[in-house]
């Protein structure tokens, strides 16, 4: 494949992605799959590409003041911690059980986008005590950097949507989230890294793409109106949500007979 393939699709995605406050391992994980990678190398570049995507995505962000430190630290903290024993499952693990969990997984997240309210206010309106959100961040972030470590996901898909609940605005909630993909995926990518296999110029070449892309759709946020909020927010998070979908059906398949 031509490296200048995977650039303009880490190009599109990394502006996507962090613009919702993910990092896109979603769907470069199983791309990259597809495309010949072998599934640890695949993990392990997709991780990477969240770090770089989520570093630079945040530096705006954080900039902006739109990221709640106090709600970030334990789920940075607990995603750091679980990572590394991920990363061991998925190395113990034959190929066809990590693809199936990663299936049902991006199934689960998939629902999750599609009948999530996306819709809020601009402004953070959180209804939930700090220790209680210190719970649900340790407890969450738990499973976030097991994902993270074993399927190299960062954990966005489910964060933004949690954040969104606990009533943060439509910006502080993937901004936060940005700041803790960054975190599982680096220490999802630091118990993978022996894993990578590619290319070291076309690898630099795709994590500086990424940092391009996450500055892009990190401003995007800023430059949007209501109306393209609006339509945004009640279109597109479904088409994402049933491409998601269309992702999990067709890993299954491709197991099929395996």
């Amino acid at each position: 494949m031509e490296p200048f393939f995977y650039i303009a699709i880490v190009f599109c995605l990394s502006i996507l992605f962090s613009f919702l406050g993910m990092g896109g391992a979603i769907i470069y994980v199983p791309l990259l799959y597809w495309l010949g990678m072998d599934l640890l190398t695949a993990i392990a570049i997709a991780l990477l590409l969240n770090v770089v995507t989520t570093f630079s995505a945040s530096l705006t962000y954080i900039k902006k003041r739109m990221v709640d430190f106090h709600t970030a630290a334990p789920f940075i903290v607990s995603s750091a911690i679980a990572a590394p024993f991920g990363a061991f499952i998925s190395q113990s693990v034959p190929d066809t059980t990590t693809l199936s969990t990663f299936s049902l997984v991006v199934a689960l997240a998939g629902i999750i986008v599609i009948f999530s309210k996306r819709i809020g206010n601009t402004e953070s309106e959180v209804k939930v005590s700090r220790k209680a959100r210190f719970i649900i961040g340790i407890i969450l972030g738990l499973f976030i950097g097991t994902v993270a470590g074993m399927l190299g996901i960062g954990g966005g898909t489910f964060l933004v949507p949690v954040l969104l609940l606990l009533g943060f605005g439509i910006k502080s909630a993937p901004a936060t989230s940005a700041l803790v993909v960054l975190f599982s995926s680096l220490s999802g990518f630091l118990s993978h890294i022996g894993s990578l296999q590619i290319d070291h110029q076309l690898l630099v070449a795709m994590a500086l793409t990424a940092l391009v892309g996450g500055q892009i759709g990190s401003r995007l946020m800023y430059l949007r109106h209501d109306k393209l909020r609006i339509f945004f927010e009640q279109y597109f998070s479904k088409t994402l949500g049933l491409v998601l979908l269309l992702i999990s059906v067709m890993v299954q398949w491709s197991l099929i007979g395996k």
